[in-house]
């Protein structure tokens, strides 16, 4: 069914015409230059004309066949149906393409607005192309419950900025546009289960193979200047936080808070790897000359923290009894702390207990020190506002 919708006059490049009985003296000089219209078309006064009513009948039927034409392709294309739909709506799309020139190339015959034959071609045109696009509607009704994942995919993919790739997702997209139409002229999915299946199984992988190239690229090549055999150890830690992360992406490469903790992870083995390696060459270098200088140099690094733990009696003990004896006085002097602030804690909630004890005359000990700032404020508050009360020569 057809209804009368905004003027198809705004399609580009087509000249405005104006479906209103009356035409200003204006709208008139500018038809008569363009050469569209003759006086003797139209009666009435030189400034206000009327059209006849068989052309602005035949007017109106054109315009809202274009409107048609124009608002279902507007619709049809926020309703992906060029994913969902290709093979119908690129028919369609054909017929508007055929309409639209015809709406372009449109002249009267014999000097009246519209010829009878070129409106009813216009028309038989239009009810084709709704014929089309009410079949794409359909088609979409039957594909997307079996489209659902590739778009999901599709979608997904195209959020990701990764060079490279740009091959496989087109190849990819034309598989699932013949995938489409087959259902399209079918009419059901019967017997494209494997088709389906093998489509989501690939969009997937490439889903992974991007996400990996995106999150690997960077750790990966900071990995390969690793030298294995300066550090072995650190080296088989790194290239462990590697493969979880890699094991990671492939389980689901859409949970970004995951694999950015773990890609934190890798990275900072990576680059504990890098820092031991270089300390392992500074060993290296001078092992040959004095070992027991190396040794001195290690436990010098713990002179400063012993003397500001006061425990300058561990320098005497190894290295891993020095790291023991630090621990447990750095667990004692937080724990002294702790202390501390406790006994200044209660020592302020007393005062305040009995600062409040002065000012109300209760007792607030019980409570806690936000409590009793809440009372103090609210009964100096109290105070303020009687001495307000009280007129100034009674103060």
């Amino acid at each position: 069914m057809l209804t009368t919708l905004p003027s198809p006059r705004q399609l580009p490049s087509q000249r405005q015409v104006k479906l209103s009985v009356k035409f200003s003296g204006l709208m008139l000089a500018t038809s008569l230059f363009s050469g569209c219209v003759t006086l003797s078309e139209f009666t009435g006064s030189a400034d206000s004309f009327t059209m006849s009513a068989d052309d602005s009948e035949e007017m109106n039927t054109v315009n809202t066949a274009m409107n048609t034409v124009e608002t279902l392709y507007q619709r049809g294309n926020k309703q992906d149906l060029a994913y969902y739909a290709p093979s119908n709506f690129e028919l369609a799309l054909n017929k508007r393409e055929k309409l639209l020139n015809m709406y372009e190339d449109y002249t009267p015959n014999g000097g009246s607005w519209f010829s009878s034959s070129g409106s009813e071609d216009i028309e038989a045109e239009s009810a084709l192309f709704v014929l089309r696009m009410n079949k794409a509607f359909q088609a979409k009704v039957i594909t997307k419950p079996l489209l659902t994942i590739m778009r999901d995919h599709d979608e997904f993919i195209q959020t990701i900025d990764v060079d490279g790739f740009e091959t496989i997702f087109d190849k990819l997209r034309n598989s699932t546009t013949q995938f489409a139409g087959l259902i399209e002229s079918r009419g059901t999915g019967l017997g494209l289960e494997h088709q389906k299946i093998k489509l989501e199984r690939d969009y997937n992988s490439l889903e992974i193979d991007m996400i990996k190239r995106k999150v690997l690229r960077f750790p990966t090549s900071e990995f390969n200047l690793l030298d294995q055999e300066l550090v072995p150890e650190s080296y088989n830690k790194a290239l462990n936080g590697l493969y979880s992360l890699e094991r990671l992406i492939e389980k689901d490469p859409r949970d970004n808070p995951a694999i950015q903790q773990q890609l934190t992870d890798s990275n900072i083995k990576i680059k504990q790897a890098e820092s031991i390696g270089k300390e392992v060459m500074w060993v290296k270098s001078r092992i040959e000359t004095s070992a027991e200088r190396v040794v001195i140099n290690y436990r010098d690094h713990l002179s400063s923290l012993n003397s500001y733990l006061g425990t300058e009696e561990l320098t005497a003990l190894d290295f891993q009894s020095q790291v023991s004896g630090i621990k447990a006085a750095m667990a004692a002097k937080i724990s002294q702390q702790d202390k501390d602030k406790v006994l200044k804690e209660e020592k302020l909630q007393r005062q305040l207990a009995e600062l409040g004890r002065l000012l109300t005359g209760q007792d607030m000990s019980r409570y806690s020190i936000s409590q009793q700032v809440d009372s103090l404020i609210f009964a100096v508050r109290s105070l303020v506002d009687e001495s307000l009360d009280i007129p100034l020569a009674q103060r």
